[in-house]
């Protein structure tokens, strides 16, 4: 089956096997080295993607549902400033995740950002029951939800800061 998406900001048009999952043919095909080669079927949360700027398990998402999609990797989303954001509010809060779980908790983190940088309350039963996807002990709650604070805060201020006027 053939199949056309954008990954990475790379537009690709992709001959894959129907029963294929995203993360094997972004892991295996497209060689995305932050994917995990041991994955769980779904237990772990190491193979979180960006679809549609959604955090999703990229071994429960077959690649057909991935046609006409764009999909950010950690390979690629750590390459722009958003990343720097999130960054930060780790070293701000001191609470690192463990290098297994690092770009699953990355993206995660970026996706639950996009939902907040613009304003709104925060719902943090939501968020932590979001933080559940990634089953790594490495980061308590606690520290997660500061984490995700910071970053949305760090967005933000980054987001409205106003560009003097061109004289």
């Amino acid at each position: 089956m053939k199949i056309e998406l954008t990954v990475d900001g790379k537009y690709l048009a992709l001959s894959v096997s129907s029963d294929k999952p995203l993360n094997l043919l972004l892991r295996d095909d497209l060689e995305i080295r932050s994917l995990q080669s041991h994955c769980n079927g779904g237990l772990c949360g190491n193979c979180i993607v960006l679809l549609e700027g959604k955090a999703v398990l990229s071994c429960m998402i077959p690649s057909f549902e991935a046609r006409g999609k764009t999909i950010v990797t950690y390979d690629g989303f750590c390459r722009t400033r958003d990343y720097r954001d999130i960054e930060k509010a780790f070293a701000a809060c001191s609470a690192f995740p463990c290098n297994t779980c690092y770009a699953a908790r990355v993206l995660q983190i970026e996706s639950i950002v996009r939902r907040y940088e613009r304003g709104g309350d925060i719902d943090e039963t939501e968020i932590l029951q979001e933080s559940q996807l990634i089953r790594c002990f490495c980061m308590d709650n606690g520290s997660f939800l500061a984490v995700v604070k910071e970053s949305i805060s760090n967005r933000r201020k980054r987001k409205n800061v106003r560009r003097a006027p061109v004289a």
